[in-house]
């Protein structure tokens, strides 16, 4: 019980020394009351003379009436400490007991934190903790239930994702084979086949939509199949696909997905592998289309894409004090035509190149 130690450690010296609190409270009893001459025997004769003197000089008769207080209040006092004496136990049995108590106490105040609070704390954990294993089972079917709620709603949403996908997947189909005819791929067929796959039992039955292996993009899995030619079967892009056809599937992709994306910034890295010429000149022309809407920054070694470029960055690598350091340096007009020139015919820029140069420069970048 809280301060159950402090009340223990009070009555424990209080039976150590029993006796004499016995003997002190006895002798006070006697030399207020029970002795003769007492204290309160001395007061009331003292209460007397004053009051036989307050008939010649009435002033007097206050100081008696305080004495007359001050007996009774003796008395209440005689009754107390007659009550105190009553309550005295000279019990070694007791004192056997209440000892044993506080050394049972100590040692889980040593134990649990130091004091009894803590103690109180430590007990009041453990029950919660045996209350939570006994009732785990009902915490388990509270989880297991709203699992299956959870469960069934993902299960609708992943259903209508899926129908979505499939709606979209002839669309988006359809719109890149229209790009890829625009950059000199005319006749491709392109699909989008979504597949699923079958839950084997491996995993949670939570993670299973009608048998199909849930995933953290729901059930399905899109591959885009491709056939570049006509009379061909549709293959896997990733299988079939040159470098170039891949570059400009890439740049198909990139150029629709951008129309409803909200990002500001579209980055092409050498979409110019595999190609060159007048495909070269188309995927520029694209690339050009496509900033109209977001900026686009692209990385390529050929001049007829580069040519449509609002800004002419070069980058550079050398080697400083052991070390690689990469540079990048805007280009004036002028060092533009001189590095569209080093694109066209190497590092050793002649006439001919430069004037082809801004020749290309000067084209319409746009139909």
């Amino acid at each position: 019980m809280p301060g159950e130690d402090a009340e223990l450690e009070q009555e424990r010296l209080r039976l150590k020394n029993a006796e004499s609190l016995y003997q002190t409270v006895y002798d006070s009893i006697e030399t207020l009351y029970g002795a003769p001459a007492s204290v309160l025997e001395r007061l009331l004769e003292v209460k007397k003379n004053l009051e036989r003197a307050g008939q010649i000089d009435p002033p007097l008769n206050s100081a008696a009436g305080s004495l007359a207080e001050s007996a009774y209040r003796i008395e209440d006092l005689i009754e107390e400490l007659r009550s105190y004496l009553k309550q005295i136990q000279i019990d070694e049995q007791r004192l056997e007991v209440v000892e044993e108590r506080l050394d049972a106490l100590n040692k889980l105040k040593r134990k649990y934190g130091g004091s009894l609070e803590a103690v109180r704390e430590h007990l009041a954990a453990i029950e919660q903790e045996l209350f939570d294993v006994e009732n785990i089972s009902e915490k388990m079917s509270a989880v297991k239930n709203r699992i299956t709620g959870v469960h069934d709603r993902c299960k609708k949403l992943v259903l209508q994702l899926s129908a979505s996908r499939k709606k979209s997947a002839g669309i988006l189909a359809q719109k890149i084979v229209e790009a890829l005819a625009s950059l000199k791929m005319l006749q491709t067929a392109f699909e989008v086949n979504l597949d699923t796959s079958a839950w084997t039992g491996k995993t949670d039955a939570h993670l299973q939509i009608e048998n199909h292996a849930l995933t953290e993009t729901g059930i399905d899995r899109a591959r885009f199949m491709i056939a570049p030619n006509p009379g061909e079967a549709l293959k896997p892009l990733a299988m079939v696909a040159s470098g170039g056809e891949l570059s400009r599937v890439i740049l198909a992709l990139k150029a629709i997905l951008a129309e409803t994306d909200s990002v500001e910034t579209v980055i092409f890295d050498e979409v110019d592998a595999g190609i060159g010429g007048g495909t070269a000149e188309v995927v520029g022309r694209k690339l050009s289309e496509l900033a109209h809407h977001h900026q686009v920054i692209c990385i390529t070694h050929l001049p007829q894409i580069a040519k449509f470029g609002e800004h002419h960055f070069r980058i550079s690598k050398q080697v400083v004090d052991g070390r690689t350091q990469t540079s990048i340096q805007p280009l004036s007009e002028a060092d533009r035509h001189k590095e569209i020139a080093r694109m066209l015919g190497g590092e050793d820029i002649t006439p001919t190149t430069l004037k082809h140069a801004r020749e290309l420069l000067k084209k319409p970048k746009s139909t």
